[in-house]
């Protein structure tokens, strides 16, 4: 079955990251030299792609057929763009309480960011990254989850791994949000365009919002780390996201069932519920490995660096 091979090539994704981030760590240490964050990403990305295409390929499978390429409506990106405005608050939220616990990555490592040309990190996190993922992850598992019926579960599933990927609590706390988020999109659209088109504009939203104002990122990020438990400005600030995640997150379902009104996904969207389910599992031995393996190292990173 289609998502037993989703499930195995999720376990080589985990090995392959894995190996290739202890490689990297190796050849630090032993040349006091590592890649550049832009080449960096491009192999990490790359370890992720390449077992899902060889999956794909192996099963005899046309890649338009295990990824839902479908063209959408220019009229449709517009109102993905609204969405993804609507977004933000919710994710800034997740990232808030993650920080009470362990680190933000993506501030941890804003001077590497900062010391490339602001174009090659809106091409790497802005768009090769986004297609990478969306490929992967709302293409190739989501489609394959998608053909047991379990339409929902393939959805929180699908965006859990997406979360496990990023192998850091911070990282999978908001990954795993954003990733439920983009596969409505992908429900409403039936297409992995309209999930590209929305992360690659989050993600570069992101970066140039970095390279604008670093001082104010950085800023907000070290009042959470350095307070966390116990501190009145902490739980206010974190108050403040929830109640604007609450009234946005309501903003953008509302725009997502409208993008599945103007693609004609309507009536598709309205029974998600009542798909008629082939009554198998999507959990296997492979994937639990996968899951067990991804956690594990997340619990490492968090404890020891």
């Amino acid at each position: 079955m289609n998502y037993k091979r989703a499930n195995r090539s999720f376990l080589y994704m985990i090995l392959a990251t894995l190996a290739f981030t202890l490689l990297m760590s190796y050849w630090i240490i032993i040349t006091g030299n590592g890649l550049s964050i832009f080449a960096n990403n491009a192999l990490s990305e790359l370890v992720v792609l390449v077992p899902a295409i060889a999956a794909i390929l192996y099963s005899g499978e046309k890649i338009t057929e295990a990824i839902p390429f479908k063209k959408i409506k220019i009229s449709t990106l517009f109102m993905v763009a609204i969405y993804v405005i609507t977004l933000f608050p919710l994710v800034s939220f997740v990232n808030a309480v993650s920080m009470l616990f362990v680190e933000n990555m993506v501030s941890s490592i804003s001077d590497e960011v900062l010391a490339m040309p602001m174009w090659t990190m809106l091409l790497s996190i802005g768009i090769v990254g986004p297609f990478v993922e969306e490929v992967v992850f709302r293409g190739y598992i989501l489609h394959s989850y998608q053909r047991t019926g379990r339409i929902i579960g393939s959805i929180i599933l699908s965006s859990i791994l997406f979360g496990m990927m990023h192998l850091n609590f911070n990282q999978f706390a908001y990954g795993t949000v954003m990733g439920i988020m983009f596969c409505l999109l992908v429900e409403a659209t039936g297409s992995i365009w309209s999930s590209f088109f929305a992360h690659a504009l989050f993600n570069s939203i992101e970066v140039i919002y970095m390279y604008a104002v670093p001082d104010v990122v950085s800023g907000a990020d070290e009042v959470l780390e350095d307070y966390g438990f116990g501190n009145e400005s902490t739980y206010l600030m974190i108050g403040i996201y929830f109640v604007m995640a609450v009234i946005f997150t309501v903003i953008a379902l509302c725009v997502v069932y409208k993008i599945a009104d103007m693609e004609n996904r309507k009536d598709f969207v309205d029974s998600i519920h009542m798909y008629p389910r082939q009554g198998y599992k999507l959990i296997t031995l492979p994937l639990v490995i996968a899951m067990v393996i991804a956690v594990s190292w997340m619990t490492f990173v968090a404890v020891f660096l």
